[in-house]
Formats: C-alpha cells, structure tokens, sequence
C-alpha cells in the first residue's frame, strides 16, 4: 500500500519505528508521561510561532471536534462571524455555527474562484466579533491569503479563527506575525502521525477575552479544564497515549531537520509533482495551492474510475473528491514520507491507468 493522501499519509520512518517499538501504550498518569507533553508543545508551540501566552488544548478528537470545541468555548449567540465557505470544510464551520445558533454571514467561492479582497469587500461595512477560516480549504486545495483575512480582521478589530489542520507544518505559518488567536490543527496531517489527536491553540488575547469567561455546557469540550491540567503537562481525561507519543517523535524529527528545511523539501514535492504532472491530458486550478496537496482535474469525467484503477490494480491511495468534482478531480498529497522518486512512480501509474480505460 502506498498512501498519497491528505491523511492518514505516508509515515516517517522514524514515527514508525517508535510505533514498532512500544510494546503497550504505557501508563500516562507519570511525571515522564508530563514532561514528554511539555516538551511536546514547547515545540508546537516554537513551530506556529505562538506568541507569548499562548495555550495548547490537547484533545483526543478529529480535527471536526476541534473545530466545533473551538466555536463553543470562543464564541456566544450574542456574536456574529463572518466564514470563508470556499468547500466541504468552510461549510462545517457554516453547520457549526447554525447548530449553535451563532449568527453568521459566509463568503460563498464556488470551485475555482480563488479568495481575494473583492470577494470580503460586500462585507467591510458589516459589524463582526470574528473570522472563522480552513486555510487551507482541503477540499480544493486552495490555500488562502493569510495577511488578507489578517489585515481584514485588525481593521476590524475581530478574532480570527484558522483552521490549519491541512496547512500547518506543510506551508509557511505565523500565527503570531498574523495575529491569529485560534489555530486547529490535527495528527494525521501535517504532523505526519495516525488520527485521533486534534490541538488547539489559543492567544492570550482569546483566552483573557473569551475562554476564561465562558460559560460553556460541555464537560469534555471545557478548554478551561485543559489548561489547568495542562499546567502538570496533563490532560483532565484520557488522551491518545500513543499518538502524543509519536507527534514527539514528530515534531522532534522536524526540529533535527529544521522547519525550514522541512517546508521547503515538502513545496520541493509538490513543485515537482506540479511539473511532472503537465505530461498527462489533466491540468491544475488556477488560485493558489498549497504545498500540502495538488488537486488535478480531468476533462472527462473518469476521476473517480481512475481513483478505483490506482486502489484496486497498484495499492496506490490518492484522495477522491465530494461533490460536483467527484468525477473531474482528484487530490495528490505531498505530505510525509513522499519524494520526488515517488512522483515519477504516481504518474506513471496515472497515465497507465489513463491509457488503459481509453483504449
């Protein structure tokens, strides 16, 4: 099997071999068990370039209760927020905040059409308390421009809320440059590790304003419990033992590495799958990408034929699309243990897919 996907994706070896070697998930109610989360987040923390105040909730969920968590705990039916609905994701927030009952208003992209400052102009004279954004809206592949939505929500004076969860440790972040006061971002992404473990980070900004103040019904979801557990390096119940194990591993690996150096190798892929790729009758959106997955878009409608080809003849997974592009696109990811080598290999084996259903 190999895995071009979104995530799960292609482990390092390294987090495998960590995998490998525990022989049970180890009791985590221990002072090691803490100071391998502390350190953890130190890093995560350094990688975002958090900002001074700024608070991690570790949370044994997808990246969907992460998203939700943080709408419950940052926002009140007496807001309203301004959402980026550009596909599948920006429309969870939408359902996020309509199960809420928070008043919202959504810039609506329909496929192909790229963010920019026309498409928030309608709403600059509207008053809003927050921006709720997937900056990398996964379901497209369209990575949006971070200092827009930034400059739009300081003018403003509102929260900005990103969900980073396809982006963050695949494209260059700054959370704290862009003041951005809640990042998601989740395990089987960018961290390169298996699902079930979703992080939030918070600035202190959002803390003072809102957390602290919340009054929020939920016993899990309470991001105020967190953080006092947290002090101790804990959570207040049970986390994925393992995988907080294996995003140490992670994140250590990338700081051997260097972030910079582990950015680059990941828009090195993508770039490369980019060129290799215009040798195949499909061709790439227009608005801009991120180095995390290349959406590639067919002129019939074999996308998801193709997608079947791959799985069932070469145990070779890529992403399929939802929607209106099931049958026109799929989505290569460029994340974890991919190369260039592997590039070669993917699109060979794209093309004979191609060549064979159109004999």
């Amino acid at each position: 099997m190999r895995l071009f996907t979104v995530g799960p994706v292609e482990m390092f070896d390294v987090v495998k071999a960590v995998r490998a070697q525990a022989d049970s998930v180890p009791y985590f109610r221990t002072k090691e068990f803490s100071q391998l989360m502390l350190e953890t987040d130190e890093l995560l923390r350094r990688f975002a370039n958090a900002g001074e105040g700024t608070k991690t909730v570790y949370l044994t969920a997808s990246g969907t209760a992460a998203m939700e968590a943080a709408v419950m705990n940052c926002v009140t039916e007496g807001d309203r927020l301004l959402v980026i609905n550009g596909g599948s994701f920006g429309q969870r927030f939408v359902d996020i905040c309509d199960i809420h009952k928070i008043p919202h208003d959504a810039v609506k992209l329909e496929y192909g059409e790229a963010l920019d400052a026309a498409k928030l102009a309608p709403f600059q004279n509207n008053d809003y308390s927050g921006l709720l954004v997937n900056i990398d809206e996964t379901s497209t592949g369209q990575l949006y421009d971070i200092k827009l939505l930034s400059d739009f929500c300081r003018k403003k004076n509102m929260y900005l809320v990103v969900d980073a969860i396809s982006s963050f440790l695949c494209d260059e972040f700054d959370m704290a440059g862009n003041e951005i006061d809640v990042v998601i971002a989740s395990s089987q992404k960018g961290a390169c590790i298996s699902p079930g473990l979703s992080m939030v980070l918070l600035s202190k900004r959002i803390i003072d304003d809102r957390v602290m103040k919340s009054n929020i019904r939920s016993l899990y979801f309470d991001f105020k419990d967190y953080f006092k557990n947290f002090e101790r390096g804990q959570t207040p119940y049970t986390p994925a033992v393992g995988i907080c194990i294996e995003l140490s591993a992670s994140l250590k690996m990338i700081e051997r590495t260097g972030l910079e150096r582990h950015l680059k190798n990941i828009a090195d892929v993508a770039a490369d799958f980019r060129e290799k790729i215009k040798a195949l009758p499909v061709s790439l959106p227009e608005f801009p990408l991120s180095n995390a997955i290349t959406p590639i878009i067919f002129k019939e409608p074999i996308a998801y034929k193709v997608f079947e080809f791959l799985k069932d003849k070469y145990g070779i997974f890529v992403n399929p699309t939802g929607g209106k592009m099931a049958d026109y696109s799929l989505r290569i990811a460029h994340i974890g243990q991919t190369s260039k080598e592997d590039n070669t290999m993917l699109v060979e084996k794209i093309k004979a897919v191609i060549d064979e259903m159109t004999v």
